[in-house]
């Protein structure tokens, strides 16, 4: 019986356990998969605070890209451009949506090739503490348009 409860409590104790209690939750985390011959991507979803209190946000490494940064879409001189941000900061009880033509997470030079459907481990340092999530790798364009073709 104490072997039972000495895992229960070693469970209720590792990291994973912990992951739970994070200040934010991510939904609809993307990555679009890199269109061959490029060297960045970017990465999408919505990241929303569940705390009382304003946290920070930045982007630490997500594997198998050589550097990431977190981008805003400014515009500048009646064009649109990305600028680097150290930091995103999320009001209490508030989201911030990552997402074309906005805030977004820029990948570069990844080491090997990443393709749809696989699932990269994203690390973010929320408040100071580096935390993993999941970003599910999406095609960057559909292809079922061939479909529309040849209907005789």
């Amino acid at each position: 019986m104490k072997a039972i409860v000495l895992a229960a409590l070693t469970a209720a104790l590792s990291p994973v356990a912990f992951a739970a209690k994070s200040p934010v939750t991510i939904s609809d985390a993307r990555i679009f998969a890199p269109i061959k011959g490029t060297n960045a991507t970017a990465g999408y979803g919505v990241i929303t605070n569940t705390t009382d209190k304003e946290v920070t946000v930045t982007v630490e490494r997500i594997e198998p890209f050589k550097a990431v940064e977190m981008h805003e879409t400014v515009e500048k001189d009646g064009r649109m451009a990305m600028q680097k941000v150290e930091k995103l900061t999320i009001p209490a009880k508030k989201s911030a949506e990552l997402k074309p033509g906005g805030n977004h997470i820029m990948l570069f030079d990844p080491t090997r090739e990443v393709k749809a459907d696989e699932t990269l481990k994203v690390s973010l340092k929320v408040n100071g503490k580096v935390e993993s999530f999941d970003f599910k790798v999406i095609p960057r364009v559909e292809t079922k348009k061939e479909e529309h073709h040849h209907h005789h």
